[in-house]
């Protein structure tokens, strides 16, 4: 089963959220800015004054994720029809001339957005694929936002849906990422034992003080947090290797037990003590 990093949103209501597409020109993209709005936990799209609208096409773009968003998705054929329930409306530009105030990049501007949303509904605007946002429809916008990118870059306007999403949801999101299991003292002292046996096999521990060189790799080995899989494999590494080289180690039979309990009966048998 394919995992992933999901994270809930504390620090925003994204529900009080929309994208607002302003004259799109393809249904593709559309579809694809639905389906980062599921990606992101935006359930409002806008549209205004689309040039087509292929059912096929946007679905096609909006996979089985987007289909909710596209599904409740409004038109409008004005963008001041599309604003009227809004407290605060951000436009996106690619252009930094004069009348177009920007001041901010989405990822300076968002903590700020995430405070407003919890009482405010906020629309963010993405202009015209060939055009962008016209300065007219600037004028709607309390704030302009544009996106860093190298000197010739270009980005589609489904792919500045999904940046500035994105910035939205990491800072309205605190993800989990699960820890693995540590190796437990058991399981450590197993692989230690095999780690010190193949060593001394193949005469790298100093023979004048062997415990003060053991103590060195066990600090240095227990720097790493060590999960229970990571000594699993340093055990079946020395066992294959002392196996090779015609050596047997004397484990005890809890240990032993213990410690083969994820090999298969071919390799347990090349370790039997003697």
């Amino acid at each position: 089963m394919q995992i992933r990093p999901v994270a809930t949103p504390q620090k925003a209501n994204l529900s009080n959220f929309a994208a607002v597409l302003v004259r799109p020109m393809y249904p593709e993209n559309i579809g694809a800015a639905a389906r980062a709005c599921a990606n992101f936990g935006i359930p409002n799209l806008i549209v205004v004054n689309p040039e087509n609208t292929d059912e096929l096409k946007m679905k096609a773009m909006a996979t089985h994720v987007g289909e909710k968003v596209l599904a409740s998705m409004k038109i409008f054929p004005s963008l001041e029809e599309a604003l009227q329930d809004f407290n605060f409306v951000v436009g996106t530009t690619a252009r930094l001339g004069r009348k177009r105030l920007v001041y901010h990049t989405p990822r300076e501007l968002v903590p700020y957005l995430c405070e407003l949303s919890f009482n405010n509904k906020i629309a963010i605007l993405f202009g015209n694929e060939r055009m962008g946002l016209s300065n007219e429809e600037l004028l709607f916008c309390d704030k302009v936002i544009a996106i860093p990118t190298t000197e010739n870059a270009s980005l589609n306007v489904a792919q500045a849906v999904v940046v500035v999403l994105y910035e939205l949801f990491q800072q309205a999101a605190e993800p989990v990422f699960p820890k693995p299991r540590l190796a437990t003292q058991k399981e450590l002292n197993v692989m230690y034992r095999l780690l010190e046996a193949t060593l001394e096999e193949i005469d790298y521990v100093p023979h004048e003080n062997k415990v003060l060189w053991m103590t060195n790799i066990k600090r240095f080995l227990s720097r790493i947090e060590l999960t229970a899989k990571e000594v699993k494999i340093i055990q079946g590494f020395c066992r294959q290797l002392l196996w090779r080289l015609g050596k047997r180690v004397i484990l005890s039979v809890q240990e032993g037990q213990e410690s083969q309990s994820d090999m298969s009966e071919e390799t347990c048998q090349k370790e039997k003590v003697s």
